[in-house]
């Protein structure tokens, strides 16, 4: 039997465009018989460590950008609000995905999916101890003790080590993809992506 190939996801909780990604990556890695590896990761890190800025930073391109998330989401037929405060923290959400990327692998997709509806979507605050545990609650998974995540050492120190293995993949913006030894950036490259997965490189 071929070994299946292996999307590594790297994402950020405060991107919209990594809430569409989110959304659409597991229909590629079934058509391409992948394995999708999510990556959570602190995107404010990332930029300080390669020198690079968010969208935002830049009034005409935040201008710009503003709209131009509203407009992928409704693209690809997904619910969208504008959070009320935009970027946030996502470094106690981002804990709890690391904590249970080591219990339930199997789940970080769907904690993945939920904590972006619950900001992107349904407008709650997932830069919290209750708050993260609440959505991860709300599919069955044990919200408090995955929480405990965000004052624990270890996580904290997984937290650093993925920002490192990031930047090390060469990720300056999220999402990011590294399939074997070739990487794309942004969900609008998503179609190459599917391509590489489905098809081979090409």
């Amino acid at each position: 039997m071929a070994t299946k190939q292996t999307i590594d996801f790297y994402y950020d909780l405060t991107s919209p465009y990594s809430y569409v990604a989110a959304e659409l990556i597991e229909g590629i890695a079934r058509e391409g018989n992948a394995e999708v590896n999510y990556l959570p990761t602190l995107l404010g890190f990332v930029f300080k460590a390669t020198g690079n800025s968010a969208p935002m930073m830049n009034p005409t391109k935040g201008k710009y950008s503003a709209n131009d998330f509203l407009r992928t989401a409704r693209y690809y037929d997904l619910p969208i609000q504008w959070p009320k405060q935009f970027p946030i923290n996502a470094t106690c959400a981002t804990r709890a995905l690391l904590k249970l990327k080591d219990q339930q692998p199997d789940k970080m997709g769907e904690l993945t999916r939920a904590l972006y509806r619950a900001y992107f979507v349904e407008g709650k605050d997932i830069t919290t101890v209750d708050g993260v545990a609440a959505v991860a609650d709300a599919i069955g998974l044990n919200g408090a003790d995955l929480a405990l995540a965000n004052d624990d050492e270890a996580y904290k120190a997984k937290t650093r080590d993925l920002v490192q293995q990031a930047v090390d993949a060469g990720m300056f913006g999220a999402p990011y993809f590294v399939v074997g030894k070739e990487c794309f950036w942004g969900q609008d490259r998503m179609e190459q992506l599917r391509r590489w997965v489905v098809k081979g490189p090409f």
